[in-house]
């Protein structure tokens, strides 16, 4: 089995256990909070956006030395189908935001669009720069916890976006090999 279809099977096992446990984490993240990281996390927030992650994909395929335009293309399609799904399925399932939110944020929660983008990118990065493997997912990850940290997401709507995200990039990456 693929290492990716292993992670996707853990990540949705850990979908369905985080249901169970969303408001749990939610008020421990909560209760957890310090002013350093609250400072941090809505600076990167802030400046980690959608426009800022359009500059850095853009920017990005110049590190590899051949095959640019094509890393380029997959990037710009996972980005911009990622917000596609990811907006429709806010619009359809309609979850609440947590109440405890450090941020003001509008529409529903699942899945989180920021995870469902990012991780999106991070496989294909993954897959096309691998030498920088551990940067994109300590990226992707940390834009995960920020939604969790600021309390505009819960657990689930961050691994659920994540999933998406990578079945979303991964398809692309493979279509855009052949």
């Amino acid at each position: 089995m693929e290492k990716i279809n292993k992670v996707l099977i853990s990540l949705g096992i850990l979908l369905i256990i985080g249901f169970f446990i969303d408001n749990f984490l939610m008020n421990l993240i909560a209760s957890l909070r310090i002013s350093i990281l609250n400072t941090f996390f809505i600076f990167f927030d802030k400046y980690f956006n959608y426009i800022s992650l359009g500059i850095f994909i853009t920017i990005i395929p110049l590190l590899k030395k051949e095959k640019k335009v094509i890393l380029l293309s997959k990037l710009w399609i996972g980005f911009i189908s990622a917000g596609i799904v990811s907006y429709i399925l806010k619009f359809f399932i309609e979850r609440p935001r947590p109440l405890i939110s450090l941020l003001e944020k509008s529409m529903s929660s699942f899945p989180s669009g920021h995870a469902t983008v990012i991780f999106a990118i991070f496989i294909i990065l993954f897959y096309n720069l691998k030498k920088y493997k551990y940067l994109w997912l300590i990226i992707a990850v940390l834009t995960g916890f920020s939604r969790i940290y600021l309390g505009v997401h819960y657990f689930t709507d961050v691994i659920g976006g994540a999933i998406i995200g990578l079945i979303l990039g991964r398809n692309i990456n493979h279509l855009l090999d052949k």
